[in-house]
């Protein structure tokens, strides 16, 4: 084997197929580095997280502005349309009293009173009990409630007295029942006790109080 033309240091051995100073390729494998073009010991550069939660608060800062706004809007127009109705002239009344605010509306029935004498009925023990005729007219357009329950006596002091102790112990009391538009009732009262009567209320749910005196 012959030596290259630079000598033994500056080219490999001469081999049959080779030019003056070209060997066979070297046996030991080339290091070409990292696949990729990445430094050695470095790797690829850090992949950054999507920022959810900034994403998150931007939205929920904008939908708490718009709330905002829009509250702002509504609290405007509801203090315009009441300036605009506290401002407006009122119609010509009826010459009615109105009812007061939160008031059960007055009652649309008539009402007269007049003393009788107890008549005990099957029920009847002992005792002594009042009792005073009445006489409901319904005058309004809607029906009408009964209930002995629903009258109260006064006295000549002013006291009232509940019929609640004396129900069904006078015969002729008067009959839970509805009257429609235009239809009367008539029956008696009775309390415990032997008083003087001196005025009927009448009062059903849902409206006003009816008074008379008794004749």
């Amino acid at each position: 084997m012959s030596q290259g033309p630079s000598g033994p240091g500056g080219a490999g051995p001469e081999q049959a197929g080779y030019a003056p100073g070209y060997g066979d390729y070297p046996s030991a494998p080339v290091d070409y580095g990292n696949a990729g073009g990445y430094v050695p010991g470095t790797g690829p550069p850090p992949v950054h997280p999507t920022p959810w939660g900034k994403i998150l608060g931007i939205g929920c800062g904008v939908l708490l502005l718009l709330l905002l706004f829009l509250g702002g809007c509504a609290a405007v127009l509801l203090f315009t349309a009441g300036t605009d109705g506290s401002t407006s002239s009122a119609p010509p009344g009826n010459g009615r009293e109105e009812a007061e605010p939160g008031a059960d509306p007055p009652s649309e029935a008539s009402l007269s009173a007049s003393t009788t004498d107890f008549q005990p009925s099957s029920l009847y023990l002992e005792g002594e009990y009042t009792s005073v005729l009445v006489e409901v007219t319904n005058d309004g357009d809607q029906a009408l409630d009964i209930n002995p329950l629903y009258f109260t006596i006064m006295d000549d002091d002013g006291d009232a007295h509940d019929p609640e102790a004396a129900i069904a112990m006078d015969s002729e009391e008067i009959a839970v029942q509805t009257l429609e538009p235009g239809q009367s009732t008539d029956g008696v009262i009775t309390v415990e006790g032997e008083v003087v009567p001196e005025q009927v209320v009448f009062e059903p749910y849902f409206t006003g109080p009816v008074e008379a005196p008794v004749a």
